[in-house]
């Protein structure tokens, strides 16, 4: 009998993540008791297609990175409606010579695939895709939402030596619509401010007074960086820390560990009061 490997066994293995990053992400997932994958992702070690991709592997099923508009007979649109597409996150993909391709993110739900497969006597071939690509494919189809032209995100430009820590900060930015950058001193900073002209700054200071007003200094000299608000994020938490860093120059300050409900909510504001809600040029 053949033992399925472990999920992360299999990103080590594919070289998607280290040794190290796993061993992180199993000791965050025994305190929080999250899916290990939605710690990876969370974490900015993985992507939701990667998630896809592994999965696909370890269950010996295809993947599918997007959805293409099918064509569903009305009577497949019976058994397989909006309600059930959403609440089982499925979608059926192509129906053909008696087989249904289906995707699915969950490729355990074996209850939902043996129900579908009763009710319409078709055999089912599931596909692995991203919860995101088929909820995608279900307002496309079933709500027929058009796809809209998403304007230009918000590009955030992160300083920061902790490759964990600055991966987390990225990965969430970037679910929240913003468009990362990093950097891991103020130097290679100024550089890529200087060809990505991002619309706000997050610094990670280390509690030492002197080395961040060194740090600040560097982005306020130059001609690109001087005229972009900087957001502290400070490692000591207290009254002090927060007027010495906003004397320097930090139009805000937030203390790690870092609530993302927080710091998502000062970027917005602070992007609000300096650019009026309007993306500045390049």
């Amino acid at each position: 009998m053949q033992i399925r490997k472990r999920f992360g066994e299999i990103l080590v293995e594919a070289g998607v993540i280290t040794d190290s990053v796993l061993k992180t992400a199993l000791q965050a997932q025994k305190k929080s008791g999250l899916a290990l994958g939605r710690i990876l992702e969370d974490m900015g070690a993985i992507s939701d297609w990667d998630i896809a991709c592994i999965l696909a592997r370890q269950f010996n099923l295809s993947a599918i990175q997007t959805i293409s508009a099918p064509v569903i007979p009305e009577n497949l649109q019976q058994v397989i409606d909006c309600d059930m597409a959403i609440k089982k996150n499925i979608f059926p993909i192509e129906l053909k010579d008696g087989l249904l391709k289906l995707a699915i993110s969950n490729p355990l739900d074996f209850d939902t695939l043996d129900k579908i497969a009763f009710k319409t006597t078709l055999r089912i071939e599931p596909v692995l895709a991203t919860p995101t690509e088929i909820f995608k494919a279900i307002k496309r189809y079933y709500m027929h939402e058009e796809p809209t032209k998403a304007s230009a995100p918000n590009k955030v430009l992160i300083i920061d030596e902790n490759d964990l820590y600055r991966g987390i900060v990225c990965a969430n930015l970037r679910n929240a619509g913003y468009q990362p950058f990093f950097a891991t001193s103020t130097m290679a900073a100024v550089k890529l401010a200087m060809q990505e002209n991002p619309h706000l700054i997050l610094l990670s200071t280390t509690g030492n007074t002197a080395h961040a007003k060194k740090l600040i200094q560097n982005l306020q000299n130059n001609v690109v960086t001087q005229s972009r608000p900087v957001i502290a994020l400070a490692a000591i938490s207290s009254p002090e820390e927060e007027a010495a860093l906003l004397s320097m120059g930090f139009f805000d300050v937030v203390f790690k560990p870092v609530n993302y409900v927080r710091l998502l909510a000062r970027i917005e504001r602070t992007i609000r009061f300096f650019y009026h809600e309007q993306i500045p040029h390049r």
